[in-house]
């Protein structure tokens, strides 16, 4: 279903669109599988929201984009063979971000047989830092083909798509976010867990699509993430064709998602959406929204389950 409630412009907006021309084939797709909405440590340990991260899928790509727990077992629901996967990708070295992360590497080795695919992380990730060790393990760094330690500005690819780590201030001092360049659907932007900072919006700057970890709820600011208020100078900054906000902490979920994205498509006009477990987006000539059949269950019988 094409989500197309979005106001009327008085002058399209400047995003890195491929145009197509008079006679050329219609704009082949992009789409991103939601494994997982939820953040934090709650929001994982109780599974409210699932934490299976996102997979981006084209004719050319397969890559995973924050592996969290249950990446691989939501993968194979979702009928994604983590076998095929070109890229795991981890922002930073929180649980929810990067704990299947070894697991896709072996799917992606086929086995830890074969020398394949990409890995691209911090270096808190790959390294450890002052209070942890390495998130992957040496072992697992071995076998794929490129192992790309990330920092802001650093530029990669996975086959056709280019990929620059942007920005990011969370707690984990090395997290990122990135920006995707598709030759075919244009640009991409993920913040990843990042706390509002003057010009965090510029590396995003041109993109069609901009997702946002909106951890906390409006009024409840905590170091180190976003609320709907922050989104919203992001996106004004931004102005994207359509914003996603994901990664839901327990207060986000108990308080509503849906309620308090709201906020952000009325303040600043973009078409901006909560996303929901296993919602899939298209985008092609168009951003096009597949929600999950699968229900969220409601809170109370979540809470009559705890």
């Amino acid at each position: 279903m094409a989500y197309n409630d979005s106001p009327p412009y008085s002058e399209p907006r400047q995003t890195n669109r491929p145009q197509t021309l008079p006679g050329e084939k219609i704009m082949a797709e992009v789409e991103l599988v939601f494994l997982g909405t939820g953040g934090g440590r709650f929001a994982t340990i109780t599974q409210k929201r699932r934490t299976g991260g996102i997979r981006f899928l084209s004719k050319g790509l397969n890559m995973h984009l924050d592996p969290g727990p249950g990446a691989l077992v939501y993968s194979l629901e979702a009928g994604l063979n983590p076998q095929r996967i070109m890229a795991v990708l981890v922002s930073h070295r929180h649980p929810d971000h990067y704990t299947n992360a070894e697991i896709l590497i072996e799917a992606m080795t086929r086995g830890m047989l074969k020398k394949r695919g990409i890995v691209a992380a911090p270096h808190s990730v790959l390294f450890g830092n002052e209070e942890t060790g390495p998130a992957i393990s040496r072992y697992h760094q071995q076998i794929p083909e490129k192992v790309i330690e990330v920092k802001p500005g650093v530029v990669f690819h996975v086959g056709d798509t280019r990929i620059v780590a942007t920005e990011a201030r969370h707690t984990d001092l090395d997290a990122v976010g990135f920006r995707f360049e598709t030759p075919e659907v244009g640009d991409i932007g993920y913040t990843s867990d990042t706390e509002y900072f003057e010009g965090v919006g510029k590396a995003y700057e041109g993109v069609r699509l901009l997702i946002l970890c909106v951890m906390r709820p409006s009024g409840n600011p905590w170091m180190g993430h976003m609320t709907p208020e922050d989104a919203i100078k992001i996106v004004e900054k931004v102005k994207p064709e359509m914003a996603v906000a994901t990664h839901f902490g327990m207060k986000m979920i108990f308080s509503g998602p849906n309620r308090e994205v709201k906020l952000i498509k009325e303040k600043t006009g973009v078409p901006t959406l909560a996303a929901s477990d296993g919602m899939r987006l298209r985008i092609g000539e168009k951003i096009r929204v597949e929600r999950a059949k699968r229900k969220q269950r409601g809170l109370e019988e979540y809470l009559k389950r705890s």
